[in-house]
């Protein structure tokens, strides 16, 4: 948030969501999963090309490759799934030039299973390949859909550490490009969350972890599935026994959503609150989604 001054208050005003996501290169949504991720990624890509913005959309899931089967080329946005093992042999390619040289020192299931197994290594791989994308593309906006919070914080927290550990040489420069992009001030993180008490403090406790390992620029606080507010007054003549349980299912659900914007208020991030939507089709839930957060 920013400052801003009126009569002699400081106020704090709200940026933009749609003008903040504009000025940068790289967007990053994460959180824990099931809250709405894929969605709300893909809304924003859709407000963003309809500003005219050239947007990939890049999506990671290191357990299920084949979960992202949403139809995105029906919304006309470009999509790339991406894997640690691909991403490892195209970077490796770049260098040794002959696929037949990769073919023999790498194509064996030694050799699979030492990638697979070595911590931060498929992160890293993953990283450096936004990187690349960003690199030749400088003037579209990658929207990468990250997996959850827990596995989404070795992300960023494996070449910050590889950082430490290589000074010079190759790999230190390819480490450290992906540093600059995690640090740079045109790259978002966005926190996608329910109003709920377990992927709220999750959340929370994402974003107080990633605080520690650098100065990460860190966006907004998307609070998903928010109740609509009741037309009018609400009912004081009697109700059936029925009506009466809807009401305080309703209310209660209510002040959950309130303590959960209250608990946000600490983190200092600005807050957009998404409401509940019942669509037949995902693709309608992505529409309603991206025309939401351009009122925001």
């Amino acid at each position: 948030m920013t400052p801003s001054h009126r009569s002699g208050t400081i106020w704090l005003v709200k940026p933009r969501y749609l003008h903040t996501l504009l000025e940068k290169k790289v967007v990053f949504f994460t959180g824990k999963g099931g809250v709405g991720k894929s969605a709300l990624t893909s809304a924003t890509a859709v407000l963003c090309q309809r500003q005219g913005k050239k947007v990939f959309l890049v999506s990671w899931n290191p357990f299920d490759t084949h979960a992202r089967s949403f139809p995105y080329s029906s919304l006309g946005i470009e999509h790339l799934v991406l894997d640690g093992p691909s991403c490892f042999k195209e970077y490796v390619l770049g260098i040794l030039k002959f696929e037949k040289i990769y073919d023999l020192i790498f194509e064996n299931n030694v050799f699979q299973t030492f990638i697979a197994a070595s911590p931060g290594l498929a992160e890293t791989v993953i990283a450096g390949k936004i990187w690349d994308l960003m690199d030749k593309n400088p003037q579209a906006l990658i929207l990468v859909d990250l997996p959850a919070s827990g596995h989404a914080f070795t992300f960023f927290s494996s070449p910050l550490g590889l950082r430490k550990l290589f000074r010079m040489g190759l790999v230190h420069r390819e480490i450290e490009r992906i540093c600059e992009m995690f640090l740079s001030s045109s790259t978002l993180l966005n926190f996608v969350t329910l109003p709920e008490e377990l992927p709220l403090s999750e959340t929370l406790e994402f974003k107080n972890k990633l605080a520690k390992l650098g100065k990460i620029n860190m966006g907004f606080f998307l609070l998903n599935q928010c109740l609509p507010q009741l037309p009018g007054r609400e009912p004081v003549e009697p109700l059936n026994n029925d009506d009466q349980l809807l009401l305080q299912q309703y209310r209660s659900y209510l002040d959950q959503e309130l303590r959960a914007e209250e608990l946000l208020q600490s983190a200092e991030l600005p807050q957009i609150k998404l409401p509940r939507l019942s669509c037949p089709e995902w693709i309608t839930t992505v529409e309603a989604l991206s025309r939401e957060l351009e009122r925001q």
